[in-house]
């Protein structure tokens, strides 16, 4: 009976050890591998100062110090980068991707809330034009739905920049399949790999494993874009998540066995 007391003790250890080190890796925002597509916007307007950026960026893949052609040049609209961590994609920017920018005049504020807001997030998995899944977010309250789409009416930014479509989904005018809900992570990433202000704004959270799920497959080719209400930068990535190692089932296999070794050895002594 102390044995059977002592393999259940050790399971549940090594379980709260698992998710301890998850929370922890969550609240670190390790952002991993920077996915993000140079969308090939060229121009010699780049200048050094902090109030104007260039078409073509600086840094890592160009996305850097860039907002879209025709678009005010301000740090306030940029966004920087996609990354891949696992199966979890995170998005860094000088936007402030929770609240968005005050200001819209009513020409351009599509939903009426006198701001830019951030848009939806949008996935393609094949090989043709059309986004196949959307995280619709809900900003403010910090939460997301994960969509499967089977038929969907699309709403673009303002501006209509290139490759900027769209901006958000309609969900009361589109058939979707849920796959999931979540909750984003907010942070700041300081690192020297952006330019400009010291400081950027990091979301976190966007989990793709229901999607690897629903296509039954070991590992997703994936493309991901995203824009806010106006237009003024537009970001894309593209990379592979594959299914990742079930740890928690390896961790605990190691305890069991670690737990009834610990077993054999006091029978043998009290034999």
């Amino acid at each position: 009976m102390n044995f059977i007391f002592r393999l259940i003790l050790g399971s549940f250890l090594i379980n709260v050890l698992v998710w301890s080190l998850f929370v922890v890796d969550v609240y670190a925002l390790n952002l991993g591998t920077n996915i993000t597509i140079y969308d090939g916007q060229t121009s010699n307007t780049y200048s050094s100062s902090t109030t104007k950026m260039g078409y073509d960026g600086i840094g890592q893949d160009k996305e850097d110090q860039e907002t879209e052609p025709n678009t005010l040049r301000s740090e306030d609209w940029d966004l920087e980068g996609v990354f891949l961590n696992g199966t979890v994609l995170s998005l860094v920017g000088q936007w402030n991707f929770i609240n968005g920018e005050d200001g819209a005049s009513s020409t351009y504020d599509k939903d009426g809330d006198g701001k830019y807001t951030s848009g939806d997030i949008f996935i393609n998995t094949d090989t043709d034009s059309d986004y196949e899944y959307v995280f619709d977010v809900d900003w403010l309250s910090k939460k997301y739905t994960l969509y499967g789409i089977i038929s969907a009416q699309l709403i673009n930014p303002s501006y209509k920049t290139p490759d900027s479509d769209p901006w958000k989904i309609d969900v009361s005018k589109s058939t979707l399949k849920n796959l999931s809900n979540g909750y984003l992570t907010l942070g700041t990433d300081s690192s020297d790999q952006f330019y400009g202000n010291s400081i950027h704004n990091v979301v976190s959270g966007f989990d793709l494993m229901p999607i690897l799920l629903d296509l039954d497959v070991d590992s997703l080719d994936f493309k991901v874009h995203f824009t806010m209400e106006c237009g003024n930068d537009e970001m894309e990535g593209q990379g592979t998540a594959p299914v990742p190692e079930p740890a928690t089932v390896i961790l605990m296999g190691i305890g069991l066995i670690g737990v009834a070794g610990f077993g054999r050895k006091k029978i043998k002594k009290q034999a």
